[in-house]
């Protein structure tokens, strides 16, 4: 690290910290003695020594032992350092192990803290001393000239709200990226159903067919299927891979909703269940030390606290759109999906990069869950992004120990767009307003909330008790009331899938959400109901919806004209392209009709599927769960997000449409670079 001026302030100022904690410690901390003020200050000294001999201890003669024993050794081996080092200092009595441990936690939680006041480069400390001996050691990584890619997916974020945050100097590492000329944008538009589910198949499998949303009722099984729910997302895999994702021959994938055949993968839906599968050395166990684990939590606890604070001040200012789902039990879901979860996959995308693995696919989710309850251009999404943008940075200094070198390209799998819930606006959930069409002649059974960050969140506990190692046994004892068949589920209460069924099946109208897409089916019957059964048994269900205020277009299928889109004004029958009246797609783009044909070409595509109004001047547009920002039909920004890759890497320039043409661009490169069949 080179030594500026600022540096040593840095460090004059963590000193004074340490000398006052230690002063205000040995007051409160029972086996803790200090007779003077030059003894803290000698103590300060010796520990900053002690803290630099433990790591090299660690590295070079426990670095060896299983995982499980990490959190074990490092506590105690703290401990001990603390206390033995801190004894040799005159003035200065440290009883025990317990005490020399809860010095170094409450430092650790000092630092913590100044590391975001002054600035403190924390992650390339801890890769320098601690990462890269360890890759060293137990990765065994082959060099070679031949480039590796690294993806790096920002969940959530469109192309234009990319722009605005670079040039606004949000995103300094991706500003420099594009302003030295080493990296462009490339725009795409996503499938109708512009959530992560159907992009990261088509994505990183290359094929998304059948994929018509978030969850949908699968007919031919009788059942609700889910892309977060880890049975479904690892039978949806195994469906659609061909063998030939974008992380097979030797990838791995990070924090993913699906693996893109990638040889290692941790914290990915599809995978969970698979305890055989190869996650990698394990690095990320390491996580769990007493500093690594103090600096967490701390920062864990501050991110709790800031959104609290923030969504203070969003009803303050009083925002356009605002959501009761962003409560004080948000804030600890932040917490965990800012510092914990990004620390966690940035840590294995800088194992695998010092490996030399040749493709890493890894998710960043923070911003997508945030922008949907603060809305996607609120200052603390803004501020998300620059969180991000600095966990780039530090994969980025990373590289330069890498074995090989790397294309870095970040891409995003959808946007966002704004707009109120639509029962707020509207008066009525979708739920109810198919009740009052359908009247008496049937319930309705509805799924109008995704919960994705809680399935981000279960991912990881439940990649925690399904891996060989024994302390997994431990945490599996500590879920079992929280799991089912090997998943943890934690959050909102949830109906497991037996009591979907059957309240599904009794219902016999099944109404899901997805963002500004709403799906309709009807159980009773074994194949796609048609236009004509449809009104038979509903006369006003259709005629009700295509006339609601909210309602921007239906598809449904005729028996004799095919695929129509429906609106008050006019239909777009898809077969041909004829348009009687106003064309319903008018205001979703040149390719909405491409995108909705395919959509109804799906198997489970639902019997109606209804998106609501959009309004190309504001670019709003309803949704039905209750978020301010939506994303899962068609409608503004939510269809463009972007690829930024390096300026080396070909592209034809012509439009990409579809999560199918960017796995093409993406699996186009590694072929070519990598020289892969």
């Amino acid at each position: 690290m080179k030594i500026t001026r600022a540096r040593i302030i840095q460090i004059i100022a963590i000193m004074v910290v340490h000398v006052i904690t230690l002063f205000v410690l040995q007051h409160f901390l029972s086996g803790f003695v200090a007779t003077s003020l030059r003894s803290l200050i000698a103590v300060t000294i010796a520990l900053a020594i002690a803290q630099s001999i433990f790591w090299w201890v660690f590295v070079n003669f426990f670095a060896w032992l299983p995982v499980w024993l990490y959190p074990i050794l490092t506590f105690v081996l703290n401990g001990l350092f603390v206390m033995i080092i801190g004894n040799l200092v005159p003035g200065i009595t440290i009883d025990n192990i317990r005490t020399g441990i809860w010095i170094i936690v409450w430092l650790t939680v000092v630092d913590a803290v100044l590391s975001g006041l002054l600035s403190l480069d924390e992650d390339a400390q801890f890769d320098r001393n601690v990462t890269r001996p360890m890759v060293a050691r137990r990765g065994k990584p082959d060099r070679t000239d031949v480039p590796g890619f690294l993806f790096l997916e920002i969940d959530g974020l469109g192309e234009a709200l990319l722009r605005r945050a670079v040039n606004e100097g949000h995103m300094p590492t991706l500003k420099r990226w594009i302003d030295q000329g080493t990296h462009k944008i490339t725009g795409w538009e996503t499938d109708f159903s512009s959530q992560t589910g159907a992009m990261q198949t088509g994505i990183l499998l290359g094929n998304n067919t059948d994929v018509p949303a978030y969850r949908w009722w699968d007919r031919a099984q009788g059942k609700q299927v889910m892309s977060g729910l880890p049975k479904d997302a690892q039978a949806i895999e195994a469906r659609l891979s061909s063998g030939k994702g974008l992380c097979s021959d030797g990838g791995s994938s990070r924090g993913n909703m699906f693996s893109g055949d990638a040889t290692e993968s941790m914290f990915t839906f599809s995978t969970i269940l698979n305890r055989a599968r190869d996650r990698g050395p394990g690095f990320y166990f390491y996580l769990v030390s007493p500093y690594v684990l103090a600096r967490l939590v701390s920062r864990f606890l501050t991110y709790v606290t800031k959104e609290w604070w923030q969504a203070f001040l969003q009803r303050r200012r009083k925002d356009k759109y605002m959501v009761s789902a962003r409560n004080l039990a948000y804030g600890f879901l932040r917490g965990f999906m800012g510092p914990i979860l990004h620390d966690l996959v940035t840590f294995t995308v800088i194992s695998d990069a010092l490996r030399g693995l040749p493709a890493v696919y890894a998710l960043f989710s923070a911003y997508d869950d945030l922008a949907h309850f603060a809305g996607m251009q609120s200052p603390e999404a803004f501020e998300e992004l620059g969180e991000v943008d600095r966990y780039f940075t530090r994969i980025e200094h990373a590289l330069a120990f890498a074995p090989r070198p790397y294309h870095i390209i970040v891409l995003s799998d959808h946007g966002q767009s704004l707009g109120p819930t639509f029962k707020s606006a509207y008066g009525m959930s979708l739920e109810e307003v198919v009740q009052g069409l359908i009247k008496e002649d049937a319930s309705v059974f509805a799924a109008l909330e995704t919960n994705e960050a809680w399935d981000n969140l279960n991912a990881v506990l439940s990649e925690s008790t399904n891996s060989k190692a024994r302390t997994a046994s431990v945490i599996r004892r500590a879920l079992a009331s929280k799991a089912n068949e090997g998943v943890a589920q934690v959050g909102p209460d949830r109906e497991t899938e037996a009591e979907v069924e059957a309240k599904a099946k009794e219902a016999k109208v099944i109404v899901m959400g997805s963002g500004c897409s709403g799906l309709i089916f009807f159980t009773a019957a074994k194949e796609r109901m048609t236009y004509e059964k449809i009104t038979d048994a509903y006369p006003e269900l259709i005629v009700g919806l295509i006339n609601h205020p909210g309602i921007g277009f239906l598809l449904v299928k005729s028996e004799q004209q095919g695929a129509m889109v429906m609106s008050k004004g006019g239909i777009h029958y898809l077969n041909d392209d004829a348009v009687d009246g106003v064309d319903p797609l008018a205001d979703f783009g040149p390719n909405a009709a491409t995108l909705l044909r395919r959509e109804s070409s799906f198997s489970n595509c639902p019997d109606l599927l209804v998106n609501t109004r959009y309004d190309p001047q504001t670019q709003e547009l309803a949704g039905f769960e209750n978020q301010v920002s939506h994303h899962g039909g068609i409608g503004g920004p939510q269809n463009h997000p972007f690829v930024l890759h390096p300026a080396s890497l070909p592209a034809d320039g012509k439009p990409v449409v579809g999560a199918e043409s960017v796995y093409k661009l993406l699996r186009g490169w590694r072929e070519q670079v990598q020289s892969l069949s």
